[in-house]
């Protein structure tokens, strides 16, 4: 019984080394493969005429609906114009998170459950969410109009 199990995994793995081999075989295409086929170059579409006219005469979608792009000082000072109103959200999160801090060192309060840290927790999510948006829509806004990454920093 085990050399007929030996043996038939012999020939198994014989047959589908056989089989691998043929599946490796891929086609190799010389210039006389290519001479052969180039009297039918012109059904391939090579020589045939476009339906539309050309790109330089077709105007851009997006050239109707979008102004000309600004330049690097533009979102620049796009850019110091945001920090501007995220500097008061960003102080507050630094408060509420000392708040939080020292509200979970003390004896006694039960940080999952304590209200004040709650009501804290609630409102540092609702800053950082704030800032979180503030920054994105600076982005996506000068993403839109083809800003450089670099010219926000």
């Amino acid at each position: 019984m085990e050399k007929r199990t030996a043996f038939l995994l012999v020939v198994s793995i014989a047959i589908s080394g056989a089989a691998a081999a043929e599946k490796r075989a891929a086609r190799v295409y010389t210039n006389d493969d290519l001479a052969r086929v180039a009297p039918f170059r012109s059904e391939t579409g090579v020589h045939s005429l476009p339906a539309t006219e050309p790109r330089a005469t077709v105007p851009a979608r997006d050239a109707v609906r979008r102004p000309a792009s600004r330049g690097e000082d533009y979102w620049q000072r796009e850019a110091d114009r945001v920090r501007e109103r995220v500097r008061p959200l960003e102080k507050r999160a630094v408060a509420l998170r000392r708040s939080i801090h020292e509200r979970w060192k003390l004896p006694g309060v039960a940080p999952m459950t304590d209200p004040k840290l709650i009501e804290w927790r609630r409102e540092l999510q609702e800053a950082e969410a704030d800032i979180r948006e503030l920054q994105e829509r600076l982005e996506e806004r000068a993403r839109r109009d083809g800003a450089l990454p670099g010219w926000l920093r």
